[in-house]
Formats: C-alpha cells, sequence, structure tokens
C-alpha cells in the first residue's frame, strides 16, 4: 500500500512538471565574453541538475579514494581487534577448565594483538596467571614486566591486586606487601586489598595489624561478626602467648578486652591458667562466672571444677555450680565438676551421686575414672576397677574413633 502511495505521488509530481514546463516560456541569458548564450529556462534547470549531480559525484568519488587507507587501517584494526577478542575468550575457557599451558599460550598470543590499556591488562593478567598456576614465577614475573611497560608509568589497580595475590602465594611476603601497597594507594578502601592485606599480616605475625584491619572489615561488613570474633580471638590469643605478662599486666589486659572477646572460651581458659599461675584462683573462678553468664561452655564448666579454692571462696563455688544446675539438670559436664567439688570438700555421698547422675546422663571417661578415685577412697576397690575398666575402654573408643 506504501509502494503504491510513492508511485500515485512520483506519477502526479511528472504531470505538475510537464505541465509547468509546457507553460514555462522564459529563457535564460548566458553572457561569457566573447559569447552570448541564450537558453530554454527549461534546458537550464535540467542541465544545471546534470552538472549539480556530476560535481556532487566527483567530490563521492573524490572523498571515498581519499578515505580508503585509513578505511583499510580502520578495518585491519577491526580485525586484529576481533581476533584478540577470540583468543582471550579460548584462553579464558582454557583457565577454567586447568589447562594452563594452553591458557598461557593463547592469553599471551592475545596480550600481543591486544592495542588499548583494558584489552593488555586483561590478556596480560590472564598469562600470568596461568603460569603462576603453572608455578612457573620467572614466567610470570615476565608477565608482569611487560604488562608494566605497556602500560606506562600510570598505576593499574588490576596488577597490583594481581602481583598482591600471586606473591602472596609465593610467600614473596616483601613484595606482596609493596604491591597491597600500590593497591590501597589506588582505592584505600576497597575491602578485597584489606582482604590480601590480613592474610599478609597474619602470615608475618603482626597481631596489632591483624586486629586493626578485622575492625575495617567488620566495619564495612566485608566479614560476618562470627568470623571477624573467631580472628580476633586468634590474634589476642597470639599476641597473650608472645610475651609474658605480670599479674599487674595480665589484669590491666583482661580488662581493656572487648567484652565479647571476654567471654571467648579459648581466650578465657589462657587466662584462667594464667591466674592459677600467678596464684590468683579467684580470679580465674570470676573470669570463669563472666563468661558463663554470657554463653554457656562445657570446656569453661570443666576448667571451673579444677581452680581449687579453699575456705569461704570454695564454699561460695560450689554454691555458684549449684545454682547453674537449676536450670541445667541434664548437663553432665556440669554434673561432673559438681561430683569434683563436692569430693574436694570430702562430701562424699553428694559427689558420688553428682557422679553417677553425670554418667546417667552420658558416659564418658574422664566420669569414669573419676567415680573409680572416689570408690578407691572410700575403700570399694571391686567397684572402682570395674569404672576403671569402663573408663579405659572408653577412652580406647574415643581414641580409635575417626
Amino acid at each position: 500500500m506504501r509502494a503504491l502511495g510513492w508511485l500515485i505521488a512520483l506519477a502526479a509530481l511528472a504531470v505538475g512538471l510537464m505541465l509547468f514546463a509546457r507553460v514555462n516560456t522564459g529563457y535564460a541569458l548566458l553572457f561569457i565574453p566573447p559569447w552570448r548564450i541564450e537558453l530554454s529556462l527549461n534546458v537550464f534547470v535540467v542541465l544545471l541538475l546534470i552538472v549539480t549531480a556530476l560535481f556532487y559525484g566527483a567530490l563521492k568519488v573524490g572523498s571515498e579514494l581519499g578515505g580508503l587507507p585509513a578505511r583499510v587501517r580502520h578495518y585491519r584494526e577491526a580485525r586484529r581487534n576481533r581476533a584478540s577478542v577470540e583468543l582471550e575468550r579460548e584462553a579464558r575457557i582454557a583457565f577454567f577448565e586447568g589447562r594452563y599451558q594452553r591458557a598461557e599460550r593463547l592469553a599471551a598470543d592475545a596480550f600481543a594483538a591486544s592495542r588499548g590499556q583494558e584489552a593488555l591488562a586483561v590478556n596480560g593478567l590472564l598469562a600470568a596467571r596461568a603460569a603462576h598456576a603453572m608455578r612457573d614465577y620467572a614466567r610470570r614475573d615476565q608477565y608482569f614486566e611487560r604488562l608494566r611497560a605497556k602500560l606506562g608509568p600510570a598505576q593499574h589497580l588490576a596488577l597490583a591486586m594481581t602481583e598482591a595475590e600471586l606473591y602472596l602465594d609465593e610467600h614473596r611476603y616483601d613484595d606482596a606487601n609493596r604491591a597491597i601497597a600500590e593497591a590501597r594507594a589506588i582505592s584505600p578502601k576497597l575491602t578485597a586489598a584489606l582482604k590480601l592485606e590480613l592474610r599478609l599480616r597474619q602470615r608475618e605475625g603482626n597481631q596489632e595489624a591483624v586486629l586493626r584491619l578485622v575492625d575495617q572489615l567488620a566495619k564495612s561488613d566485608a566479614i560476618d561478626a562470627t568470623q571477624a570474633g573467631r580472628l580476633r580471638v586468634r590474634a589476642q590469643l597470639a599476641l597473650f602467648e608472645s610475651k609474658p605478662r605480670s599479674l599487674k599486666e595480665l589484669k590491666d589486659w583482661w580488662a581493656k578486652l572487648p567484652a565479647t572477646e571476654r567471654t571467648a572460651p579459648q581466650l578465657v581458659l589462657v587466662v584462667v591458667d594464667a591466674f592459677c599461675e600467678h596464684q590468683q584462683p579467684e580470679l580465674a573462678r570470676e573470669a570463669i562466672e563472666e563468661a558463663l553468664a554470657a554463653d554457656w561452655s562445657g570446656e569453661l564448666v570443666l576448667r571451673y571444677g579444677t581452680l581449687s579454692l579453699e575456705g569461704e571462696l570454695a564454699t561460695a563455688q560450689l554454691q555458684q555450680a549449684e545454682a547453674w544446675l537449676k536450670t541445667r539438670r541434664d548437663d553432665h559436664e556440669l554434673l561432673l565438676t559438681l561430683g569434683r567439688l563436692c569430693r574436694e570438700r570430702a562430701l562424699w555421698g553428694k559427689a558420688q551421686t553428682y557422679l553417677e547422675a553425670s554418667l546417667a546422663v552420658q558416659a564418658t571417661a574422664v566420669a569414669h575414672a573419676e567415680l573409680a578415685n572416689l570408690l578407691e577412697t572410700l575403700e570399694r576397690p571391686e567397684e572402682a576397677a570395674q569404672h576403671y575398666r569402663l573408663s579405659l575402654t572408653l577412652a580406647l573408643q574415643e581414641q580409635s574413633a575417626p
């Protein structure tokens, strides 16, 4: 329908032009000394249109011929870029397939064919990673050097991050530190760089830096609270073990710890041991009670029963353990602890009752051994021997279990 409309329009235009030409009696006079040319206006218009079309055509041909070298260069560049992209894709597939030798070769070819900085960076870093995966560190470093030469003096975040990661994997900590510093200078808040630096500081044993980095990562939600807590506790343990402390230093260090870390069983246990070495079992008892009030731990409950308190402190310790029992009647570790505390205070009947209750909830080698020791004290050797045998059997089973 549209074509029919165009045909009708063209036919009407032709008829109009014919009618105009028929009624048009004007003429055009051209004076070019010594000539004088007189033409019909219709002929002049037609000649003018023809000359204009020929002039436009000549200009167009000249423009096309003049731009031919540039188009040829553009075509060759586009073909080279397509070849580079195709090589890059094949190299990526080979790398993800684990065919690192093929990936390195293809990425090297793509790197040689690349022109833009982005393409150079992608292909050069891919070739370097493939060489690293084959543990060809010298060849990997060659790619790094070639890439830096191609990219010029400007810093490149992808190159710095890749160098940091791969040098860290190779245990070249000085080079990894330099690359991380370069990455942090480009993007100070980049969490990936912070994580790499955290790994580096952990391997260096720089626990103060580890704590600082964990806080930064936790604030930016780069790690969850549970992971941050584990990392902080591990760093605090390493700091604690790095040097001996006097009683005052120990108390100051413990008081400065955040409340969440003062309830971590690993930290509480080492601090309890340190307080006991300084002959301060009361401070150890307070540390355990504070931690158990926040979060129950079987390890701390068992350690609570071995503090060797005396006098009123021992009585208060037993009362506290019995208070816990009101809400934890089926806790076999708490029952075992109560049995130990009662035995230390010569409360033989209660000690036996608690130990037997612990075994009734869950039989353990330790509980059998404690009950056997108590029965031996009560001069009941046959029953003691029976529990010693049961303790040995359970201990062997636990040792042989996968």
